[in-house]
């Protein structure tokens, strides 16, 4: 199967547009990880999430403690401010993926916070996903699954997502003097989704017997994360035929089994279906994916290795687009297609963010700073193509270029798009457009814009 550059910076990129070359061969792409692993585009850092989450707190305290105190504003004031900043976090993420030079990073960033998804659930702490994400996964994107496990498992966000505070060793030292026992959560979504996968061979055994190594993961928002002795179930506890832990147990023992998840075979296999299955074909090829489960295991969870298989494997590069773009690809890839100017994304009012971007991602199925389940977004073709999403998908591609106003001409914007690969139907839309606004939009709400 040969390489085509402008089906591979769709594929694997964010997209075509004039100020971009499509990468030269799967190397480039490759390449492209190190030189764009510090991208532009400030996001907010999670210091300044705990910080307003330490404020909110005091100030509900001091109104618990005085209703007729005059600090309500002050609380809606924070809370502002903490929606503003999302809102920031939000163009900034949309401005990394629209203008990397190739976008295989911003990509794979996107596809990694999904895998580890969690969010904050109001309360004292919220709209921290992108700080999350920003601390825990893109610092790893071209590190080892390793490390990017383990700083993923044990960050707060984590940890309050799934509960993990609830859970207690029935025969700590505070699980016996007040009776609280396990949660099972976090350790079941950490092999159901995290590594072995659902198909992965463990049990609800196993499941029971990795709550009790995890007991012991905790934070608050004075220390942040923490290993706290009090709550941990003490003991040797035996999963996958081996034994972990001790008395008194350490958060060593925690890490040595969440390095031993990330090398499983079950894993590799686990993480090569799933990056094929998000940047190929909702049925990749097997020949592709046990090539990059094979190199996974080779190099011991390298991640530059894992993505150099799945770009040199011919598989990687079959002819066609099956995947759909989610809507913030398709945000990226229609600025970066126009040559939309940075500054028209960032810094944007309250006003024009909410209705320009919040709403119509809303709408679309990817509202801001939330995920649907600890399962993230799906990633078939099918989960983005629903008659909401696709009217919410028509009406933004539709306004984008009246609100730029000055587009091209349609008739060459659909070959630049689309690689020279677009449908005889959609060229005649384009030239038959009665304006050139309406050509250009025509192009954005197709079909054909909306694979990768």
């Amino acid at each position: 199967m040969s390489f085509s550059p402008a089906s591979a910076a769709i594929r694997f990129g964010s997209g075509l547009g004039p100020g971009h070359a499509p990468p030269a061969d799967p190397g480039v792409i490759w390449e492209s990880l190190q030189s764009e692993a510090q991208p532009p585009f400030p996001i907010t850092p999670w210091q300044t999430r705990l910080d307003h989450a330490r404020a909110r707190r005091a100030l509900r305290r001091a109104l618990r403690d005085d209703p007729e105190a005059d600090l309500r504003t002050d609380l809606r004031d924070l809370n502002r401010a903490d929606r503003m900043a999302a809102f920031a976090d939000l163009e900034a993420n949309l401005a990394r993926l629209a203008y990397a030079p190739v976008g295989f990073h911003a990509r794979l960033t996107r596809f990694w916070g999904n895998h580890f998804a969690a969010m904050a659930q109001g309360g004292i702490l919220r709209l921290a996903r992108s700080s999350y994400i920003e601390e825990t996964i893109q610092p790893h994107v071209t590190g080892t699954f390793r490390d990017m496990l383990r700083a993923a498992i044990l960050h707060p966000l984590m940890l309050a997502y799934l509960d993990q505070n609830r859970s207690v060793g029935p025969f700590s030292q505070v699980g016996r003097r007040r009776g609280r026992g396990l949660n099972e959560n976090l350790a079941r979504e950490l092999l159901e989704l995290h590594t072995l996968g659902p198909e992965g061979s463990y049990t609800q055994d196993d499941v029971t017997q990795l709550a009790r190594l995890l007991t012991g993961l905790t934070f608050d928002l004075d220390e942040g994360f923490r290993f706290e002795p009090r709550i941990a179930e003490p003991g040797i506890i035996e999963i996958f035929g081996k034994r972990y832990g001790g008395r008194p147990m350490f958060l060593e023992h925690v890490l040595e089994f969440l390095d031993d998840l990330a090398e499983h075979p079950e894993t590799a296999a686990h993480l090569a279906g799933k990056l094929a299955r998000h940047f190929v074909s909702d049925t990749p090829d097997p020949q592709l994916v046990a090539h990059m489960t094979a190199s996974y295991l080779g190099a011991k969870g390298d991640l530059m290795v894992l993505y150099r298989a799945l770009l040199e494997h011919p598989a990687g590069h079959a002819p066609g687009h099956r995947k759909v773009r989610a809507p913030m690809e398709l945000m990226a890839a229609s600025l970066r297609a126009l040559e939309v100017a940075p500054e028209q994304v960032t810094g944007l009012s309250a006003r024009v963010a909410n209705r320009w971007l919040v709403q119509p991602l809303d709408a679309m199925g990817e509202p801001l700073e939330q995920v649907p389940s600890p399962a993230g977004h799906g990633d078939l073709a099918a989960y983005w193509v629903t008659p909401q999403a696709l009217a919410a998908r028509t009406l933004w591609a539709m306004a984008l270029p009246a609100r730029l106003g000055d587009v091209p001409d349609p008739r060459a914007f659909v070959d630049l798009a689309l690689g020279g690969q677009a449908s005889e139907p959609l060229r005649f839309a384009a030239a038959g457009a009665e304006t050139r606004v309406e050509g250009i939009g025509l192009v954005l709400a197709s079909p054909e814009f909306s694979r990768r």
